[in-house]
Order: C-alpha cells, then structure tokens, then sequence
C-alpha cells in the first residue's frame, strides 16, 4: 500500500509530540482506530510520528496533556500548500503565459519582398481582407494556403507564385510575377528549326510552311516549319513562323539507391508556442494538431527554484523521417518513379516522359544502381532569323 501511487499522493502529517508517557498517548491512538504510518523516539518525552491528515482532528480531540505539532506536510496536501505559499509567482507565470502567447501569436509587421510599389499595396490590401493584418494574430498553416491560392486565383494574370512566410512575430511574403508571352509585333521573318535531335510526333503551328513531316526524324538546326512560303516551287512571301513542335527525344539516366532507406528532413511548418515542464512532464499549450516528428528550438522564460517548473518559449519545425527495407523488386520501382518525377520536374507542363527501359542493372551488397532509358515527348521548337525574300536572296540561294 505504502508504495502505491495512491499513498504517494494521499495527504499524510509529520508531527511532533511531545509529553510524559507517550506510550500511553500512542496506545490511545491505536485503540481509536488512527494508523500511525511511522514512529521516530527523539527521547523518552518527545516522538515524531506521521498519519494520514484526515486523522488529525481526532488526534487532537484525543490529546490532554500533550504538546503537538505539525513538522511537515506530505502528498496532495504539500502541493496545495506549496501552491498557496506560491500564488503569486504562480499567478505570474500563468499571466506571463497569456500575454507571452498574445504577443508570439499576433503580427507586428508584414513585409513584402517587392520593389513593385504598387504590386505591394495592392498585396496588403488582399491580405488585410483575408485577415491577416497588424496587430491580428496568425494564421494557421493550412489557412495561409487557402489564402495563397485566393490571391493567386485573383491575380492570375499578374502572379505565377506567392509565398507567405511566418518570422516571428512577422509575415514575409514573396513572390514572382507573371510574364505573359505576347505574340510578337516585329516585322522579324524567322524558320522554326529543331532544338535537338528528335523524332517528330505532332505540330501545333499557325503560320509558316511546314516542310518536314510527322515521324521524321530531325537533326539539332534542320529547319521544321520554313518561314518561306512556296508555291509551285517559288517563294512568293516571307513570314515570321510561329507555333510549336513536339518531337520524342531521348535521355540516359543512372541511379543508385539503397536497399535500407533512411531520410529526414524539415518542411516548411513551423509554429512557435509556450511549452510548461513540470516534474519532467511536458505540456504543450494552445498546440492542438501536434507534429508527428519536429525538430526544436528553446528558450526558458521562467525558472522557479522552488517548485520543479519551466515556462519555455519553443521554436517548432516539422520533419519528415522515413525508413524503409526494400525488396529488389520494390526497390526498382521506387528508383524508376524517382527517376521519372525528376526528369517530369524539368519539363513543361505540355510535356512528358512517355516510355522507359531499363539497359542495365548492377547490384551490389548494399545499393542496386540502374541504367534507364526514358523517351520524352517535348517541345523542340527554336526559332531561326530569316530575311526577306528578295530575287538576291533567291540568287544568292541558286548559287
């Protein structure tokens, strides 16, 4: 029982008594059914002994001649005691808490990365209705997205990206305008030739004269689409070709990977809160969708040298750790997927990686390492400056 957290917690006295004939005073407790939890002789005259202080006022109306009092307090009832002989600090740390979650949560400055001034007035005024503000407090990650995608859904034709990052007590928004690709209104006369070796697979063109066909294959600088236009053989006009060609290109990738994967990294969220030890307990406040795994900065706030507490000013970024056993088979799969989005993340969004083979394949006792054919449909358009047909352009050509 002694050693059970519930006598642990259960509140027990430590007193001092002291008289002639303590036996006597003892044996009266024990005839009044009062437990007597330890006994400690000091002399013939003067005994410490601890109960549990529901039993207190009974010992007292059991006392005559007896001088009692009380050494030490133990259990629930030491820490209400300690808690009210500490109010004040307490009250403190609690209001210190308030006020420190106010001011690490609230905005005190946003700045845009900008030297746009009007860009940057109109992107205060977005934030400002989406709430985010001097003096509000922040938002939450998932809501910062939500608000990123409105402002670029408003500013669609202005914004390619925008960033808004939490420093602080600040926001830092960055961001990358649009460039919109206007059609040209120079008199520049041009071919479209190839940018690279390739198999052509589809055109999407609007002027000029198309002089290779579909399937054909074509070198680095062969002219596609000629900015002269034939008929029956002669040229009678000049013009600037414009559109695109597609054609099936080819790249060689390899890759080694491990059969026992393991990774971590740090994301972009992050949160900043106050954090109480106590008793080496750690309890979060205000935190309540918690990172599975995070990497931490602190700072104590508050130390009390009496009672075993911390308010800590944290510094929370989340991060990402993976682990991983592969098979061979599993393995060749996540190396071909990975070999895919990367290749993926260098092309357009109008292009893609179409088939892949595997030439080679080299194992090792802790890596496999793969040699991957991948054929790619991509825009091989490059433009070529042409002048205008003249009869000594023409004879320049004959010759």
């Amino acid at each position: 029982m002694k050693n059970s957290i519930i006598y642990f917690f259960r509140s027990k006295l430590n007193l001092n008594v002291k008289g002639k004939v303590i036996e006597r005073f003892i044996k009266r407790l024990k005839n009044n059914n009062i437990e007597i939890l330890n006994i400690y002789n000091i002399s013939n005259d003067e005994i410490n002994i601890k109960i549990y202080k529901k039993d207190y006022d009974k010992v007292i109306s059991l006392n005559t001649i007896y001088e009692i009092n009380i050494l030490n307090y133990y259990g629930i009832v030491k820490v209400k005691n300690n808690i009210l002989d500490n109010k004040y600090i307490i009250t403190l740390i609690f209001l210190s808490l308030i006020v420190l979650y106010v001011l690490t949560n609230m905005i005190f400055n946003i700045t845009i990365m900008t030297n746009d001034s009007k860009m940057s007035q109109t992107l205060l005024n977005d934030l400002k209705e989406f709430g985010i503000d001097k003096y509000k407090f922040k938002k939450s990650y998932e809501k910062i997205e939500e608000i990123k995608k409105q402002i670029l859904n408003r500013h669609k034709d202005s914004l390619e990206w925008i960033e808004i990052e939490s420093s602080g007590t600040k926001y830092i928004v960055r961001y990358e305008p649009r460039i919109i690709d206007e059609e040209t209104k120079s008199q520049e006369f041009r071919h479209i030739i190839a940018s690279k070796d390739a198999v052509i697979r589809n055109f999407d063109i609007s002027k000029g004269q198309i002089v290779k066909n579909i399937n054909s294959y074509v070198k680095k600088g062969d002219i596609i689409v000629s900015g002269y236009i034939y008929l029956n053989e002669s040229i009678k006009d000049t013009v600037s070709s414009t559109g695109k060609v597609y054609g099936e290109t080819w790249y060689n990738v390899e890759i080694t990977y491990p059969y026992n994967y393991h990774e971590e990294y740090t994301t972009s969220k992050t949160k900043r809160l106050l954090v109480i030890e106590f008793l080496n307990k750690r309890i979060e406040l205000f935190n309540f969708n918690k990172f599975k795994n995070k990497k931490i900065d602190d700072k104590v706030i508050v130390k009390n040298n009496i009672l075993p507490i911390k308010l800590i000013n944290e510094f929370q970024r989340e991060s990402v750790v993976i682990d991983k056993n592969y098979t061979e088979e599993e393995l060749i799969d996540v190396m071909i997927d990975y070999s895919k989005d990367k290749l993926q993340n260098t092309l357009d969004s109008d292009e893609y990686v179409k088939d892949y083979k595997i030439l080679n394949k080299t194992k090792n006792t802790d890596t496999l390492t793969l040699n991957i054919f991948f054929t790619v449909i991509e825009n091989i358009t490059e433009y070529q400056t042409i002048e205008k047909y003249t009869e000594e352009i023409l004879d320049k050509n004959v010759n």
